[in-house]
């Protein structure tokens, strides 16, 4: 995919800006029918914290895309335009039948976008809504199954470095023929970023489905989602949200405090398997939780199966009964009423004891996240109360956004005992990373300050090296720049040695360590060493690998594939090839004069792209299927460019293969690709039927 991040000076374009930055409904109304790019806008989907979401048509394809709009108040932070293409990129390489595919991004005058397939359904948000009106809910049976299909996205998502951050039903779509779409991975950043918050101080999340780390400002990991995606569940079976309350920091403070209403009591006909599901997912300590998603999909089947799973500890479930009475059933399939939370019960404050005994480790931490809580709340309220007199609002609100005067006084964090050690405190050093985020906003106009009462001064823990530490978390990320030598394609004689070069970039947010490497995947080896050194790469830089390879002996297509890991076997970027054509030499050229063209081989042509054997498939899961088609160009100048659907350079494939998806009982076409060499074009038109034959 190219990208070309370069503001555009064509007409009309500066009011496009413009009417983006209008705010209300007046203001998406007025871009309906602008073109942006090669895309013409037809209707206004809906808002996100991040961008305004459009439906738009696709001529040259004759198709309906979503496009995502940033927000303009985002492009003015410093460092967007790294950040928009790193996000972009990396979730462009996502390929998964549950995740929403993305085509292409770009921007024009300063208006920042990305494309993505249309899904035509609505979200699982909206469905709840259609439910509760009629007093229903979904079957317990529907509810899994949407649930295990958004875990088995995010569990590919996290294999390949990427936190969605922001689970819920509104992210989930469901098309006319039931299939679960995740989407808006628009917010997820490569694991490694430093902060919860945005540069404009938004808060990365939505408060209802937020874990504890996250509201305490944490950036969050695996765990985080897997958090999300319980109360995702917890939501669907129950009728309602564990936490709910009329303001975004008060959910986020019982996120935080507040002790988990136990599913059950909620729906009585609740097995006790899925509550235990449900109790770990939603512990409040990420080690308390599942570790991946997919051991929580592994015990939710043995759940729905009946099978037995182990007690959770009760540490993480000291759950009170919740602040309604259960809900009514309307149907055999123990369908409940969606009801919203109508009153809070105060959570009750035991008596500190006069003598602090050594107590389990978990225990610990929880009162440790407790009380750090309480100490958040404080701050927050503080720079909210702050706010409400000073505030301007902005574009694009998003679900939170907490900011505060840049000269509040530094509040000292409390040890936890006289015989605790230097060693870094992980929630004091979140809830210190919280406070920074709060106070980056400029210095406005001096008000008045209360003088609180004196108390005796805590002693202060040492600060965690903060750097150090998102170091030490960031996942790197690499990207392919060109083919430095022999490109894919290339004629070889049988038995012919070559090196064949590759150029990489760093293009993430931290240095890629020593045990960085690139490694043979599959294919073809050619008589290449299983693995090359890439060594350590500051964050920009460049580097050049080289295998040392053999063209096999018989003729034929050849192709092998690598792929850049870092130390701990993960992938980094997309994997590369070496694709080789080994038969007789092309005839000879006579050696041209400086202002000659090449000499043609012969008339450029190609064959027919049929299926590659073996790489057909069929889920009946999602009702797709796909395969991969190849083809082979010969004649012309021996150079050849490959496009699918038209010649445009954003269409322009890699080589001559084309990785399709359609729907079940549905043939794929036609569809039209294209080989250039030289002023030459050939075309085939291709229709593959279904069921397919390979």
């Amino acid at each position: 995919m190219a990208l070309n991040l370069q503001r555009s000076s064509a007409s009309g374009a500066p009011a496009l800006t413009a009417l983006l930055s209008a705010a209300g409904r007046q203001g998406e109304t007025k871009v309906i029918g602008k073109t942006l790019g090669k895309y013409r806008i037809v209707e206004h989907l809906g808002r996100g914290g991040m961008a305004e979401v459009y439906k738009a048509y696709q001529p040259g394809l004759d198709r309906y895309v979503a496009i995502k709009l940033m927000h303009t108040f985002l492009v003015e932070e410093e460092g967007f335009l790294g950040r928009f293409q790193r996000e972009a990129k990396a979730v462009a390489r996502l390929r998964h039948p549950n995740i929403v595919q993305v085509y292409d991004f770009d921007v024009e005058d300063g208006v920042y976008y990305m494309v993505m397939e249309f899904i035509d359904g609505i979200t699982l948000k909206a469905k709840l809504q259609e439910l509760e009106a009629q007093g229903q809910r979904l079957p317990l049976e529907e509810a899994v199954r949407i649930v295990k299909a958004v875990g088995e996205a995010l569990a590919y998502a996290h294999k390949q470095g990427m936190v969605h951050r922001d689970v819920k039903p509104a992210n989930i779509m469901l098309t006319r023929e039931g299939h679960v779409i995740l989407t808006d991975f628009g917010i997820a950043k490569i694991l490694g970023s430093s902060t919860q918050f945005t540069a404009s101080g938004m808060m990365i999340g939505t408060p209802a489905y937020m874990a504890p780390e996250q509201g305490m400002g944490a950036h969050g990991d695996e765990r985080s989602d897997i958090y999300s995606l319980g109360v995702v569940l917890y939501q669907l079976v129950t009728g309602r949200l564990p936490f709910d309350a009329d303001t975004p920091l008060a959910i986020v403070l019982k996120h935080l405090n507040d002790p988990l209403p136990l599913p059950r009591a909620v729906n009585p006909e609740l097995s006790e398997g899925i509550e235990r599901v449900i109790l770990k997912a939603l512990a409040k300590d990420p080690a308390d939780r599942y570790q991946s998603v997919d051991e929580m999909l592994a015990d939710l089947d043995k759940a729905m199966q009946g099978i037995p799973l182990p007690a959770v500890d009760p540490a993480i479930t000291t759950a009170s009964a919740p602040a309604v009475e259960p809900v009514t059933a309307v149907s055999g399939r123990a369908a409940t009423v969606v009801s919203r939370e109508a009153a809070e019960q105060p959570p009750t404050t035991a008596a500190p004891p006069t003598v602090v005994t050594e107590a389990p480790p978990r225990a610990a931490r929880l009162r440790r996240w407790i009380a750090l809580g309480g100490v958040a709340a404080l701050l927050l309220i503080g720079g909210i109360l702050f706010l409400l007199s000073i505030q301007r609002r902005g574009p694009g609100i998003p679900a939170i956004v907490s900011q505060a005067t840049a000269t509040a006084t530094a509040t000292p964090v409390v040890t936890p005992s006289p015989s605790s050690t230097s060693t870094p405190d992980l929630p004091a050093t979140r809830l210190a990373e919280l406070v920074a985020a709060l106070s980056a906003t400029p210095t406005p106009s001096p008000t008045p300050t209360n003088t609180p009462t004196p108390s005796p001064t805590p002693t202060s823990t040492p600060t965690p090296d903060l750097t150090a530490t998102a170091i030490a978390a960031c996942v790197p990320s690499a990207e392919f720049v060109k083919h430095v030598t022999y490109p894919e394609g290339v004629y070889l004689a049988p038995g012919t040695a070559f090196e064949k070069t590759w150029r990489f970039r760093n293009d993430g947010e931290c240095p890629w360590r020593q045990g960085t490497r690139l490694v043979f995947v599959e294919g073809e080896q050619m008589g290449g060493p299983d693995e090359v050194e890439a060594g350590p790469l500051e964050i920009g830089e460049t580097i050049d690998l080289s295998v040392k390879l053999t063209a096999p002996s018989a003729n034929g297509r050849y192709e092998g594939v690598w792929q850049l890991r870092d130390a701990q076997d993960r992938p980094l970027g997309d994997p590369v090839r070496v694709v080789v054509n080994v038969g007789p030499t092309p005839t000879p050229r006579p050696t041209p004069t400086p202002t000659a063209s090449p000499t043609p081989l012969g008339p450029l042509n190609m064959t027919v792209p049929t299926l590659l054997p073996g790489s057909c498939w069929v889920d009946p899961n999602t009702g797709t299927w796909g395969g991969t088609l190849v083809w082979q160009a010969f004649g012309g100048t021996g150079e050849y460019r490959y496009y699918h659907g038209d010649i445009k350079p954003e269409l322009e494939l890699s080589g001559p293969r084309y990785e399709f998806t359609g729907q079940v009982n549905r043939r794929f076409g036609p569809e039209s690709f294209f080989t250039v060499s030289g002023n030459e074009v050939v075309k085939q038109d291709v229709i593959i039927e279904y069921p397919p034959q390979c």
